[in-house]
């Protein structure tokens, strides 16, 4: 859960979001700070403290007088305590004791030296005037002489309101980001289309098409995937056509020429010319299978299969007995039944063995054919004794076309077509093929073909 939000989009620019409201608002605290201890606001906010300290005592007079206190109790919503040598008195007999009100003096009205110089007439005014936050009340101290009189602000018998700016904050906030999240995760949805709609493309459902009802650049986006599915469907089945035409072009006068042989009197010819079309008709057919192969939603034809019985088969059918006596088949005990391809399958075997006979010399140590059954998987390996194959060549060695040997004869092979055919439907049936090998030591094919589960079966 935690990696999916960590990769969401829309999930890191509410984050950027967040940072940058976070960097906003200490730099605006940062900034009101730095005003707030600029000389000329504390020199205002000062004045006008002292001023209406000044003012207060002359209206409730000196010594303090209880009457005009109670007066200025009746017009607005304060507390009054006066207290003065041998007097003291307040409005709300509630009113706490004054020793036990923490007072002290506005922080940032603190003034430096040339200030107080400067503005010396009205600073020593605040000297009288310290304040306090008690009990959930605000408290202001004025002192004329030995007269103290205190303001507690609500009245005491008021209870305070409650103080909810913290929570109100708090879901403003979660309000805001809830409302970036929703407005991004808008603006991001065709990313999770896009996404969807070229999976399902690149698995070869090209008559699939990504939703394209935004106006936008992802709109746009969509819309030009889903022009380039229209283009790759029109390749492929201009391909398909292609294949078609060159099966049925070049095998028709490959069949002509074979009924013509028949007619020749020299049976070395015939024989010779007979070889020289069966091997363009097998030519052929594996360019054919490897271009089916090479397009990604190649259907397989499965069956349940005995492989054991099936490697047996090919190995008495299409080898020679003289070939048969050069492979070792190494098979394991009783049937081993998987749900496959079996007409690829058993062109892959045959590919690789025919390789592994073709460069193993006749007096060398007989081609390993064997076939292990691992959990969830089957393990086809074929080994040879021949030359081996130099370290640089062992990464294109699957590749079409490409041969270690540049030389192409009859003995030495055909176009480079049977690694990279085999490659391909190994992994048209999720598995691999590897190659490995060393010179003078020989080459080991590995093939892995993983069990077959059904869509139904994961179910």
């Amino acid at each position: 859960m935690i990696k999916e939000i960590t990769r969401s989009l829309s999930a890191r620019l509410v984050a950027v979001f967040f940072l940058t409201s976070l960097v906003y608002g200490f730099g605006s605290i940062y900034a009101v700070s730095k005003v707030r201890e600029t000389d000329y606001l504390r020199e205002i906010v000062g004045s006008h403290i002292s001023l209406h300290a000044d003012l207060v005592l002359k209206e409730i007079g000196t010594p303090p007088d209880p009457d005009k206190a109670k007066a200025i109790v009746d017009r607005i919503p304060v507390d009054i305590r006066i207290s003065s040598p041998g007097f003291d008195w307040s409005s709300d007999p509630g009113f706490p004791d004054l020793a036990s009100i923490p007072f002290g003096p506005i922080a940032y009205l603190g003034l430096d030296d040339k200030s107080s110089k400067d503005i010396e007439s009205w600073s020593r005014g605040l000297e009288r005037v310290r304040f306090a936050r008690f009990q959930g009340h605000i408290f202001a101290e004025l002192k004329e002489g030995p007269n103290v009189v205190v303001f507690a602000s609500p009245r005491l018998a008021e209870s305070p309101p409650p103080d909810y700016t913290g929570v109100v904050m708090v879901l403003l906030s979660l309000l805001v980001l809830s409302g970036c999240f929703l407005a991004v995760r808008w603006l991001v949805r065709p990313i999770k289309w896009i996404q969807a709609g070229t999976s399902r493309i690149g698995q070869g459902d090209l008559d699939y098409r990504i939703e394209t009802s935004r106006r936008d650049d992802l709109g746009d986006l969509a819309a030009g995937i889903n022009h380039m599915a229209d283009d790759v469907r029109d390749m492929l089945e201009a391909k398909r056509q292609l294949l078609l035409a060159i099966s049925h072009e070049l095998r028709s006068p490959l069949t002509r020429a074979k009924v013509a042989l028949e007619f020749l009197d020299d049976d070395q010819v015939k024989r010779n010319l007979l070889d020289d079309i069966r091997e363009m008709e097998r030519l052929i057919a594996d360019l054919l299978e490897s271009e089916r192969m090479n397009v990604g939603h190649t259907t397989l034809q499965r069956s349940l299969v005995d492989l054991c019985a099936m490697l047996s088969g090919l190995i008495r059918d299409e080898f020679q007995e003289q070939q048969a006596g050069r492979i070792d088949l190494k098979l394991p005990a009783g049937a081993v039944v998987r749900e496959v391809d079996e007409v690829r399958l058993r062109l892959v075997a045959k590919n690789l063995i025919e390789n592994a006979l073709r460069y193993t010399p006749v007096d060398a140590a007989r081609v390993e054919v064997v076939l292990t059954v691992k959990p969830g998987m089957v393990v086809l390996q074929i080994r040879d004794h021949g030359p081996g194959i130099a370290r640089e060549h062992l990464p294109k060695i699957s590749q079409p076309f490409y041969r270690a040997d540049p030389a192409r004869s009859r003995s030495t092979g055909g176009l480079g077509l049977g690694l990279y055919l085999a490659r391909r439907i190994a992994e048209a049936h999720n598995g691999s093929l590897v190659v490995e090998s060393e010179v003078g030591h020989g080459t080991l094919v590995t093939v892995t073909i993983p069990d077959f589960v059904a869509a139904q079966d994961v179910l």
